[in-house]
């Protein structure tokens, strides 16, 4: 016999019912065409209780950044990988966080990745990142780099993001850079019908109008660099960073303590 267990049978109720679902269709058909199946189908689904509801806590910022090496010996490399808290991605100024993340690291031609491949050749690409999220989302920093250049490469990272929000701020290039790769990318977004059911799943998920892609040219087009400088004084806090470098603890806890991160410790690749 199957078994649900409780919390999953209380999932299952409050959450996955039929007055909590959007169904969405993609493709060459009409609503009078595609309701009869939608009935047949789901007709006969009724909730029962009380819908539920998600409640997405609010996590503060650690007060101080701190660095965690993950103890690889003999690594040829090591991968940094940094992260704090960032607003969601349904945020309002969502285009110009986004696009001070194009100009910072998120792009090959990205201050992060021309400084640490293109110029000191110390990595294969080092980049910034956000990942979506209906709450916070994670900004991270990404960096496999040789060993030797742990610390010097640790030193730049935070070079880049300090001077982003400080005496280097996103430059008029910079912005109409990012602007074009943005704007130019939109028709290749909405090839197929997946990738259009992909972006009505994402209005819906971070409570956005359907026709919330047909404002993007304009939205990109009115960014200025005030935008993408507040943006970036908003979720850019280097000194709040956790950093986790997993490599050579031997070889690299010196340079590690030396960039100056927060506090510092060593975990074992078997205690994860």
């Amino acid at each position: 016999m199957y078994y649900l267990a409780p919390t999953r049978v209380e999932h299952r109720l409050i959450i996955v019912r039929i007055d909590n679902a959007t169904i969405f269709v993609v493709g060459d058909t009409t609503l009078d065409a595609i309701q009869p199946m939608l009935e047949k189908e789901f007709g006969k689904w009724k909730a029962e209780g009380n819908k539920g509801t998600k409640q997405i806590a609010q996590a503060s910022m650690p007060e101080k950044g701190q660095a965690i090496i993950i103890d690889r010996p003999g690594a040829q490399q090591s991968l940094i990988l940094a992260a704090h808290l960032a607003p969601p991605t349904g945020a309002d100024n969502n285009i110009a966080i986004e696009t001070m993340n194009l100009t910072l690291g998120g792009a090959f031609t990205a201050r992060v990745n021309m400084n640490l491949r293109e110029d000191k050749s110390w990595s294969y690409g080092a980049y910034t990142f956000l990942q979506d999220a209906r709450g916070q989302r994670p900004f991270m920093v990404y960096a496999p780099v040789q060993t030797d250049k742990t610390g010097p490469s640790l030193l730049e990272l935070k070079k880049e993001l300090n001077a982003y929000i400080g005496e280097k701020p996103p430059t008029a290039d910079e912005l109409e850079r990012a602007r074009l790769d943005q704007v130019r990318s939109l028709p290749g977004q909405f090839e197929t019908a997946n990738a259009v059911l992909s972006s009505l799943l994402s209005s819906k998920r971070f409570d956005r109008q359907y026709a919330y892609p047909e404002s993007l040219v304009d939205k990109y087009n009115d960014l200025s660099l005030e935008d993408l400088s507040k943006a970036a004084e908003e979720v850019l806090h280097p000194e709040k960073l956790t950093w986790i470098i997993i490599g050579d603890a031997e070889k690299i806890i010196a340079d590690v303590e030396a960039a100056d991160l927060g506090s510092v410790s060593v975990k074992s690749m078997n205690a994860l």
